[in-house]
C-alpha cells in the first residue's frame, strides 16, 4: 500500500501513484476528497502478455535446441501477441486510470478524460463481483448503471469504504 500524499490543490488525498494527465485533471475538480490511481498498464492484460512470453520462450528454446518448429511456434505466438494489441488497447480506453470521490459524485477517468460518474444520491449499492477468479466491484447506481472499479486500484478497501460513506450505504460486513 501506498501512503497517502497530497495532490497539487492540497485538499484531495491521493492513493498510489497518478499518471501526469490524471494528476492534472484530479488538481482541476473542484470538491475532490479523494483519489485512487489504477495500479495496472496495458500490458498487464493476459491475452497479450501470455503469446508474447510463449514467443520468447520458444525462441529461447530454438536457439537452444535448434529445431524449426520452435521458431514455427515462436512466430505463432507472436503473430497471435500482434492480432491482440489491438483488442488490449480498445479495452484499455475503457480501463480508468484513476477514481476520483467528490464531494457530489464519484468519476471514473482515462489519463484525465472521464469515462463515466455517479451521483452519490444516486447510489444504491456497492456490489462484489467475481467472474472466472477475478474480483471487481461495481459501485451501482439508478436503473443498474455503474462504475466498475478494478482490483488493481491502489487502497481498494478504504476507497470502498469511503464510497459507501459518502453514497449514505451501510459499511460492509466481513463478507465485503
Amino acid at each position: 500500500m501506498v501512503a497517502p500524499e497530497l495532490c497539487a490543490r492540497d485538499t484531495a488525498a491521493v492513493f498510489g501513484r497518478l499518471r501526469p494527465r490524471d494528476a492534472e485533471a484530479v488538481a482541476a475538480r473542484p470538491g475532490t476528497i479523494r483519489a485512487h490511481s489504477y495500479e495496472g498498464g496495458w500490458y498487464n492484460n493476459a491475452t497479450f502478455v501470455f503469446p508474447v512470453v510463449a514467443s520468447v520462450g520458444a525462441l529461447i528454446a530454438w536457439l537452444v535446441v535448434g529445431g524449426t518448429e520452435l521458431l514455427g511456434i515462436s512466430i505463432f505466438f507472436l503473430v497471435v501477441a500482434g492480432v491482440m494489441l489491438p483488442l488490449v488497447g480498445l479495452t484499455w480506453q475503457r480501463t480508468p486510470t484513476v477514481i476520483v470521490l467528490g464531494a457530489e459524485e464519484i468519476e471514473a477517468l482515462h489519463q484525465g478524460e472521464p469515462r463515466g460518474a455517479l451521483a452519490w444520491r444516486d447510489v444504491s449499492a456497492v456490489r462484489r463481483v467475481e467472474t472466472m477468479g477475478n474480483v471487481r466491484w461495481y459501485v451501482v447506481g439508478g436503473d443498474e448503471e455503474h462504475l466498475t472499479l478494478e482490483g488493481e486500484i491502489a487502497d481498494l478497501a478504504s476507497l470502498l469504504a469511503e464510497a459507501r460513506r459518502l453514497a449514505g450505504l451501510p459499511a460492509a460486513d466481513g463478507s465485503g
